[in-house]
């Protein structure tokens, strides 16, 4: 009887190690196909971390928060909670081509605090995220690009409110890389290769498209199992500026 007891446990922690490592972002077949999955490791354990994948890696980054500030009046039942915070990283490929990303976040949260009745002569104040909005953004210059591409990144942030998390509901990801004539748009990727999103070990991800064309995309979640798709057939500087993007959003994310 133990001995099957043991031998159950032991399948069952297989399976579970099985899932956990197979737990992939869906990405655009046409993509997996024509790129290579390349894990991405992170060195160190300074605010921006230095990762690599591929012939790519961060050799320096730098950050710390900014300023914090919060406001709420005294005769309004709105409170609003604004942060900022700035970083930047350098990042090189095995050609000596270098980038310089300079990253800023804003967040920005109001918060409704419920009508000055219940807030009175209740407990409850029925107090609530109104709106919840970040905004990070990423400038990029290139040895070998002269032109400035820019990534800028809209997501729902959380708040906490009398004890309890909430997220904003209506505020939707969006995102877009762009040197001012190309415009590559940013999708956000939260189901696996199964069309699921285990609650247990949630995936996140980010793919980067040009009109209809999947150019690459990077897995932020689960952590410490990140990876970076590059299309393999497109121009060495466009695969550069790809990578340097992958590397801004796993740099937001941890």
């Amino acid at each position: 009887m133990i001995h099957l007891v043991l031998l159950i446990l032991g399948l069952q922690l297989a399976l579970v190690q099985s899932t956990f490592a197979q737990n992939l972002i869906r990405i655009d077949e046409r993509l997996k196909i024509n790129s290579e999955q390349m894990r991405a490791k992170r060195k160190g354990v300074s605010s921006v971390g230095k990762y690599e994948f591929g012939t790519y890696k961060v050799v320096s980054g730098k950050g710390g928060w900014e300023k914090t500030t919060s406001k709420s009046p005294l005769f309004s039942d709105n409170s609003s909670i604004q942060s900022s915070s700035k970083s930047s990283f350098v990042f090189v490929n095995d050609l000596s081509d270098s980038a310089i990303a300079n990253i800023s976040v804003a967040e920005n949260i109001e918060i409704d605090q419920g009508s000055w009745f219940l807030r009175t002569f209740t407990n409850w104040a029925e107090a609530e995220v109104k709106q919840g909005e970040g905004v990070f953004t990423c400038a990029f210059s290139f040895t070998t690009d002269t032109a400035l591409w820019t990534l800028v990144a809209i997501y729902p942030v959380m708040a906490e409110v009398d004890g309890t998390y909430q997220m904003d509901d209506h505020t939707l990801f969006r995102g877009m890389l762009s040197d001012n004539h190309t415009q590559i748009e940013i999708t956000e990727i939260n189901v696996n290769e199964e069309g699921k999103n285990p609650l247990l070990n949630p995936v996140l991800g980010y793919e980067f498209w040009l009109d209809s064309r999947s150019l690459a995309a990077v897995q932020v979640m689960p952590a410490n199992r990140w990876y970076v798709w590059i299309r393999e057939d497109l121009d060495p500087d466009l695969k550069f500026v790809l990578a340097s993007a992958a590397t801004a959003l796993l740099v937001r994310m941890f």
